[in-house]
């Protein structure tokens, strides 16, 4: 039962209008009357919460957990103060990222003043190759693992896996990522990753419009998110037990 409610929490994650009982049956494939009983017991725990018209959302306590877990990431912890400082430094969105096997998952993300990039938000997962941060994970993963993610997401699209086989030899020469795949027009990335003491693995990126990660703008944005990453490694160092 517990994996049944996991599958309705799961499916609230991505219907921000919520389901009924019937639109949650028929998302998780779980029957109807289980459904129902599912969302009642999670509704009278706080975990979702049910609207005059009917519709379930997830409730109001979810945010405690979520600050609860997110207390408890010493990533985050250390790194906020400094994505915060970058962000008011170069007017743009940063971002802090992680890997789960094939996908980057934002951990943190601050809106610049400047624009605000919504494509990728806290919590949510893209492709390694669909973002600055994914890419600058894949520009620090070993070959072999490298290779099985290629196999996995581009299988037999021989094109692709070239050409990202050769944009993530150029990343791991000069220790940054360029991508705008994804992002809307005028709009462009460069992401950074950093590891801590144990080999844990994160990435973190600005996004922005296109004149700073133009010539000679370049440079500079540049040398501020790899300066910000190195701060990041040391203050892990600090914070270590």
């Amino acid at each position: 039962m517990l994996e049944k409610a996991v599958r309705v929490l799961d499916a609230l994650l991505d219907a921000p209008s919520g389901f009924t009982p019937s639109e949650a049956a028929e998302a998780t494939g779980i029957n109807r009357s289980t459904t129902f009983r599912l969302l009642a017991s999670l509704d009278q725990a706080g975990l979702v919460a049910r609207d005059q018209g009917g519709r379930y959302r997830l409730g109001m306590k979810m945010l405690r957990y979520g600050a609860a877990v997110r207390l408890n990431l010493d990533i985050i912890r250390v790194a906020e103060p400094v994505l915060a400082a970058l962000r008011d430094e170069t007017g743009m969105t940063t971002l802090l990222a992680t890997r789960e096997a094939s996908l980057a998952r934002c951990l943190l993300r601050l809106p610049g003043r400047e624009v605000d990039v919504l494509t990728w938000t806290s919590g949510e997962a893209v492709r390694l190759d669909g973002a600055a941060a994914g890419r600058a994970l894949l520009g620090r993963l070993e070959i072999a693992v490298f290779d099985r993610h290629l196999a996995e997401t581009l299988r037999d699209e021989t094109a692709q896996q070239d050409a990202l086989r050769i944009d993530i030899d150029s990343i791991r020469q000069r220790g940054w990522a360029l991508d705008a795949s994804g992002l809307p027009l005028g709009i462009n990335s460069v992401g950074v990753a950093l590891t801590d003491d144990d080999g844990f693995l994160w990435a973190i990126s600005v996004s922005g419009l296109d004149h700073h990660f133009a010539t000679p703008e370049l440079e500079r944005t540049v040398a501020l998110v790899t300066e910000a990453a190195g701060a990041i490694e040391r203050r892990l160092r600090f914070a270590a037990p």
